[in-house]
C-alpha cells in the first residue's frame, strides 16, 4: 500500500486545514457580528465545558491509535494493528456514551453554577449527541493518520465545516430574535450536526478503503492494556486540562468583575480575547497543526525500529521550522497589528491585544509541536506533569491577582505559564532524544531577521497608503514583502540553507 510522504501529508492535511480556518475566520467574523462580544464570550463559556466533554470522550484514543498501529505496521504486527482499531472504537463508544449521559443530566446544574450563566444550559443540551459521533470518528481519523493516507481526513475537515457553516446560517435567524441565549444554541446545534456528519463520512471512507492488514498466522495479542497505557496519560493529561482550562476560562470574567468591570465588559474582554484576538494568532499555524497530527505515527514507527538517527533528523528539522515560523508570525503581528484588526474586525482595541499577546506565539507554537514529539517518544507522562504546574500556577494568578490588576495579570499570566511551559516541554526533549537545540541559527539569527524584517515592511506599508486608497491591498503586499525579505534573512545569515533539487527529492523520497 503506497504511503504519503511527511512532506505530502503534511501539505495536503495543510491545505484542508487551512481552508477550514479561512472559512472558519470569515464565519467567525459574521458570528462576532451578529452576536456582540457579549455573545461571542457567551459562546466561548459554552466552549470551555464543552471541550472538557470532548476530551472525556476521545479520552487520548486517537493518538493511540495513530501511534500503536504505525508501529505495529512497522512491526509486521498485521493482526495486531487490526486489533488495535476494533478495540479502541469499542472504549471510546464506552467514553462517548458517558460523557453525554454526564452533560445530559448535569447540564442545567453546569449552566448554573459551574458556567455560572444560565444561558449556557440550552446549548449544552444541543451539543450533547455530538459527544459519541467525536469520540468514534477519532479512531477511524487515527487510523488514516498511521497509515498515512491524508487525504481521506483532509477532505473530512472541509466538509464538516461546510455542514456546520451551512445548518448555523440555515437556522440562526430563527433562533436568534429570542436572545443570545438562542443564538448560541443555533451555532450548537450547527456543531451537532457537524460531528454526525463527520462520523457518516469517516466510516464510508474507511469501509472502501484498501486495508494494509495482511493475513497473518499469528493470533493477535489483546491490545487493550498497549491502549489503556497510551490513552490513559494522554486522558488523565487532557481532560486535566480542560478542567483547570475551565476553571480559568469561567474565573476570568468572575474575577474581572470584582476589579470593578461590569458584567458586560467583563463578557466582552473575555470575548475579545478567547473568541477575537487568540484566534487570529493561531490562525497561521495550519502547517505546525497538520505536521503535528503526522508528526506522531511517524517518528513512533521509526522509534518502534530503532531508528535513531532518523528520529533525531526529524525532530531537528520540525524544531527549526517552527521556531522561524513563530517568529515570522510576530514580525507580522507587531508591525500590522492595528491594520490586520481593522481588515478582520474593524476593531482597533483588538488591534493593540494582537500586538502585545503575539510576542508569547513562538512559545505557543512551540509548545504544541514539542507536545506531539514527546506524545511519539511515549513520554505522555511528561507532558501531565508540565500542564500540571503551568495550569495551577495560572489559576493562582488570576484569582489572587486579576482582581487587584485588572487584566494586565491575566496577560502576564499567559506570557510566563506559556514561557514555563515551552522550557520544561524542551529540556524533556532533549533528556530524552539526540537533537541538540541551535539557539544561534533557530532563535537569534531569526529575529534579527524578523525586526529587520519587519521594520522596513511597515516602512514600504506606509509609502504605499499613503499612495493608493486600497488599503487592503497595501497591507497583504507588505505582509508578503516581509515574508519574503525574512526569508532572505535567514539564508543571509545561514540560519537556512537553500537545498538543492537533488537534495529536495532525496530527502522527500526519505519521508
Amino acid at each position: 500500500m503506497k504511503k504519503e510522504s511527511i512532506i505530502v501529508g503534511t501539505l495536503i492535511l495543510t491545505a484542508a486545514t487551512t481552508i477550514v480556518r479561512v472559512v472558519g475566520m470569515l464565519f467567525r467574523i459574521y458570528l462576532a457580528n451578529t452576536l456582540g462580544a457579549e455573545g461571542i464570550g457567551l459562546y466561548q463559556l459554552v466552549l470551555s465545558f464543552y471541550f472538557l466533554m470532548v476530551t472525556l470522550a476521545t479520552s487520548g484514543i486517537r493518538i493511540a491509535v495513530s501511534r500503536l498501529i504505525s508501529e505495529e505496521l512497522a512491526l509486521r504486527n498485521y493482526s495486531n494493528a487490526k486489533k488495535v482499531l476494533r478495540q479502541s472504537v469499542v472504549l471510546s463508544l464506552f467514553t462517548g456514551v458517558a460523557s453525554t449521559l454526564i452533560m445530559y443530566y448535569f447540564a442545567d446544574y453546569i449552566g448554573s453554577n459551574i458556567l455560572n450563566d444560565k444561558r449556557t444550559t440550552l446549548s449544552l443540551l444541543y451539543l450533547v449527541p455530538s459527544l459519541p459521533c467525536i469520540a468514534v470518528s477519532n479512531c477511524y481519523k487515527g487510523y488514516f493518520y498511521a497509515v498515512g493516507k491524508i487525504t481521506k481526513p483532509s477532505i473530512v475537515q472541509v466538509t464538516e465545516q461546510l455542514v456546520r457553516i451551512a445548518v448555523i446560517f440555515y437556522i440562526i435567524d430563527a433562533f436568534l430574535p429570542k436572545g443570545l441565549e438562542y443564538g448560541c444554541a443555533a451555532v450548537a446545534v450547527g456543531m451537532t450536526a457537524e460531528e454526525l456528519f463527520s462520523l457518516i463520512i469517516t466510516w464510508f471512507f474507511y469501509v472502501f478503503e484498501k486495508k494494509p492488514f495482511k493475513p497473518s498466522r499469528t493470533q493477535a495479542d489483546n491490545m487493550i492494556f498497549k491502549i489503556l497505557g497510551i490513552a490513559l496519560p494522554l486522558s488523565a493529561t487532557s481532560n486535566l486540562n480542560s478542567i483547570l482550562r475551565t476553571v480559568e476560562n469561567t474565573m476570568i470574567p468572575s474575577r474581572l468583575l470584582l476589579y470593578g468591570l461590569s458584567a458586560e465588559n467583563a463578557m466582552s474582554l473575555y470575548g475579545m480575547i478567547k473568541g477575537m484576538v487568540l484566534p487570529i494568532l493561531f490562525f497561521p499555524s495550519s502547517f505546525l497543526t497538520s505536521l503535528s497530527s503526522i508528526l506522531i505515527p511517524s517518528v513512533a514507527g521509526d522509534n518502534a525500529a530503532s531508528n535513531e538517527r532518523r528520529v533525531s533528523e526529524t525532530l531537528s528539522k520540525v524544531l527549526h521550522f517552527t521556531a522561524i515560523s513563530g517568529i515570522l508570525v510576530v514580525a507580522v503581528f507587531v508591525a500590522f497589528p492595528n491594520e490586520i484588526a481593522t481588515a478582520v474586525y474593524n476593531d482597533r482595541q483588538v488591534g493593540f491585544m494582537i500586538k502585545i499577546i503575539s510576542y508569547v506565539c513562538p512559545f505557543m507554537y512551540l509548545n504544541m509541536v514539542i507536545s506531539s514529539m514527546l506524545n511519539a517518544l511515549g513520554e505522555q507522562m511528561s507532558s501531565f506533569k508540565v500542564n500540571i504546574i503551568e495550569s495551577i500556577l495560572k489559576i493562582s494568578i488570576i484569582y489572587f491577582f486579576v482582581p487587584v490588576y485588572g487584566f494586565n495579570a491575566y496577560l502576564f499570566s499567559l506570557f510566563l505559564t506559556t514561557i514555563l511551559n515551552t522550557v520544561l516541554y524542551l529540556a524533556k526533549l532533549l533528556q530524552v532524544s539526540c537533537i541538540v537545540f541551535d539557539i544561534s541559527n533557530w532563535i537569534f539569527k531569526p529575529v534579527a531577521a524578523g525586526a529587520a524584517a519587519g521594520f522596513l515592511s511597515k516602512f514600504l506599508y506606509n509609502i504605499f497608503v499613503q499612495n493608493t486608497s486600497r488599503s487592503i491591498f497595501s497591507l497583504i503586499s507588505s505582509i508578503i514583502i516581509l515574508m519574503m525579505l525574512y526569508l532572505m534573512g535567514l539564508i543571509l545569515t545561514k540560519s537556512v540553507n537553500l537545498l538543492s533539487a537533488n537534495d529536495i527529492k532525496k530527502y522527500m523520497k526519505r519521508a
